[in-house]
């Protein structure tokens, strides 16, 4: 499928597979611009508000706003843009540090390869351990949706969400227990 495809199987929740398949091909970008600005914010906060934006940019895509990556990576980039700031007012606040005391934070090149190898894995886990239902169920909660509008989107009850959520997250703590 291409990348616009799988946005819009992210958007009308036709495929449980669609947001681990999106955030699978746009780890590579979320890194790199993460440590692109990680030198004025946390590079982990970067990477997790970019995770979120990019999900985000899918749910929210339109195909005739252009091409998907080009639509990605503008809405990554505004979000990093966005902590970056933040991190810029609360540092403002602190004073006495010069720019040699604050340590780089950037990824070396081998924490790049391991962070992408990591993700694949944890995707590929999730795929192998979760049922269809759990999996859209989780990728629902991961988009932020109410349980009420996965409900919706997958026409079953709010109770069936919540039993699949939870059991989702129990047999995902089994074999991610730092989650």
């Amino acid at each position: 499928m291409t990348d616009e495809q799988l946005a819009g199987c992210v958007s009308s929740a036709q495929n449980g597979d669609a947001v681990a398949e999106i955030v699978s091909r746009y780890t590579g970008l979320v890194l790199a611009l993460a440590g692109k600005f990680s030198s004025s914010a946390d590079y982990e906060e970067l990477v997790s508000e970019g995770l979120d934006a990019l999900i985000a940019a899918a749910s929210g895509y339109d195909p005739e706003r252009g091409c998907f990556g080009s639509f990605a990576g503008v809405c990554v980039s505004n979000r990093m843009k966005n902590v970056v700031s933040r991190a810029d007012r609360r540092n403002s606040r602190l004073s006495g540090l010069d720019d040699e005391d604050i340590p780089d934070s950037s990824p070396t090149p081998e924490e790049l390869v391991i962070s992408r190898e990591n993700a694949a894995e944890v995707t590929g886990r999730m795929k192998d351990l979760l049922s269809p239902l759990e999996l859209r169920c989780i990728e629902g909660v991961i988009l932020g949706m109410p349980y009420s509008e996965i409900a919706k989107r997958l026409s079953i009850g709010v109770k069936s969400v919540d039993n699949a959520v939870t059991r989702a997250r129990a047999k995902l703590r089994a074999v991610f227990p730092e989650l």
